[in-house]
């Protein structure tokens, strides 16, 4: 019986006053703090990054394992052109916008943006596979650059210098 009654020493130890504070650099400042409960993490957290790793080597045992050597029917060239295309079609239509100029053109980051986010890759990833009849798995390529790139700390980009550097 004497789990279930609070003994008065430990009842201090287990206030919410007590709970050690996550450091400055692991709480995101991104998203507002929930009503009860510890922050949540920043995106450049080792738990959110090694998540990302963990994906990026799932894809890549898919595709080059199973894929390409026990089942034989992966398309290698496909493959790799959809692992670059994210950056191919980000960066070659920014640096021809640049010309040669220090800062990305105004629409710079939506693009870059708009190409390394699952929201654009998943629905392409659909409706292929179901308008062609069979899952396109040369397009996990580009699942795999999104998260190889998360995993290493390379996110989605800000509008603007100053909206990325802000505290």
């Amino acid at each position: 019986m004497s789990l279930l009654r609070p003994i008065p020493g430990r009842a201090q130890e287990l206030s919410e006053h007590s709970l050690s504070k996550p450091s400055h650099q692991e709480v995101s400042e991104d998203a507002k703090p929930p009503r009860t409960g510890p922050c949540f993490l920043r995106l450049n957290s080792i738990a959110y990054r090694l998540e990302m790793l963990l994906i990026t080597i799932i894809l890549l045992i898919v595709l080059f394992y199973w894929r390409l050597f026990v089942v034989k029917d992966l398309n290698l060239l496909a493959t790799v052109f959809w692992i670059v295309f994210p950056d191919l079609a980000s960066f070659i239509p920014i640096g021809l916008a640049a010309r040669g100029a220090k800062e990305w053109p105004r629409r710079g980051p939506a693009l870059y943006n708009f190409f390394h986010t699952p929201l654009v890759w998943i629905p392409i990833l659909a409706i292929w596979s179901v308008l062609s009849g069979a899952i396109q798995w040369p397009l996990l390529g580009w699942a795999g650059h999104i998260t190889a790139d998360r995993s290493v700390g390379y996110y989605l980009r800000a509008t603007s210098r100053q909206e990325s550097t802000r505290s």
